[in-house]
């Protein structure tokens, strides 16, 4: 066959395979999730006060910040962090007027108006991530109460997501680089973004000439193919269906237990304590909980690995006054999502579980702000 003949089909192969590959479209936070499970994001009077991406996070923190809280005696103006995962700001098998566990706790005070509980969650979020973030509220918030979910699962996780580049002012990175547990965060992340913006297409030539020619050209380009405004999308739907294919070749399910990585656990079990030492410093109560787990199956943690980092938990929060609750068994069975027999969601609960969880927090949060008036 001829060469030209050869590349013509094969540009015609690849071209048509793009284009049905391209015709799909993902969401990462949502992938491996069953489609019932919904994203709330809740507002009081107009104003939002939860956020589950790094760019509605500062959207957030700024509408608060231009929000003036007034309160008639005996209510005064509070506000509280709360910090989780993806937990926090789904709903699992959503129905209409459902809501999340932050809106629950907020509707449940006696001052409502006065009482802003910002959820900040962020999918399969870090001790390490949940710091930075405790330490961007600390500056520009008077925070009187810190809520903070603890869970098992995310302490695989490592590191910053690079959207923490676009969070981080240098007053910011400043604040950091004070102790050893935020300098070294914040090296790690810089090293991975090469103290860039990896959020912004070709930050690799920020400050030279080139990049206004690239930064047109893909303009040009994507206004000619649609494929080429479609990059990001293809990336993710590449790098899941590579995670599928892993898991179905090396049988591991959701039910699979995962074990602990021992220099990621030690640096997030860093990132606890540094919350835990700060919050004392500034006298901010902590108020950390163990987060929910549907108890129907085995948990996909090494058992005796769990139970020694509850006791560690434990240990860690009692030498610096703070409070810790296991609520890993509150929500019942029947309130847990399933995609089927072998796919169990251990993570996302229905909207009345949302309830149980803010039922839960609530008089631990009461009792601390009354001890805070």
């Amino acid at each position: 066959m001829v060469p030209s003949v050869r590349l013509a089909i094969a540009l015609t192969a690849a071209g048509v395979a793009l284009m049905t590959y391209g015709g799909r479209s993902i969401d990462p936070d949502k992938f491996g999730l069953d489609p019932t499970v919904v994203l709330s994001q809740e507002a009081w009077a107009g104003v939002p006060f939860t956020a589950s991406t790094i760019s509605a996070i500062v959207a957030v923190a700024e509408r608060q910040r231009q929000a003036k809280l007034s309160a008639e005696p005996p209510c005064k103006p509070t506000t509280i962090l709360w910090l989780g995962n993806s937990q926090l700001h789904f709903i699992n098998q959503f129905q209409p007027g459902e809501h999340v566990a932050p809106f629950w706790l907020r509707k449940s005070v006696d001052c409502p108006d006065a009482f802003v509980p910002l959820g900040i969650s962020l999918a399969n979020a870090s001790l390490q991530e949940h710091y930075v973030l405790a330490e961007y509220f600390w500056q520009r918030f008077h925070i009187r109460t810190l809520i903070l979910q603890l869970c098992f699962d995310d302490l695989r996780e490592d590191g910053l997501r690079e959207e923490f580049a676009e969070l981080l002012t240098p007053q910011d990175r400043q604040i950091l680089q004070r102790n050893e547990v935020g300098s070294d965060i914040l090296g790690r992340a810089d090293a991975n973004w090469k103290g860039l913006n990896r959020s912004e297409e070709n930050s690799g030539l920020e400050g030279f000439v080139q990049k206004n020619i690239e930064d047109e050209f893909d303009a040009r380009l994507g206004d000619l193919f649609s494929l080429w405004k479609e990059r990001a999308n293809l990336r993710n739907l590449l790098l899941t269906d590579l995670y599928y294919t892993r898991n179905a070749l090396l049988g591991i399910k959701p039910t699979s237990v995962r074990k602990m990585i021992p220099p990621r656990y030690h640096r997030n079990m860093q990132a606890f304590a540094a919350i835990l030492q700060e919050a004392q410093t500034l006298q901010i109560p902590v108020v950390a909980y163990i987060a929910p787990i549907r108890q129907d199956s085995s948990l996909p943690y090494d058992r005796s690995q769990y139970e020694a980092w509850k006791e560690q938990v434990a240990a860690m929060t009692t030498a610096r006054g703070a409070t810790l609750l296991n609520l890993e068994r509150i929500i019942p069975n029947e309130l847990w999502g399933s995609y089927h027999a072998e796919d169990l969601d251990f993570m996302h609960f229905r909207g009345k579980g949302h309830k149980l969880l803010a039922q839960a927090l609530l008089p631990q949060v009461v009792h601390l702000e009354k001890g805070n008036n």
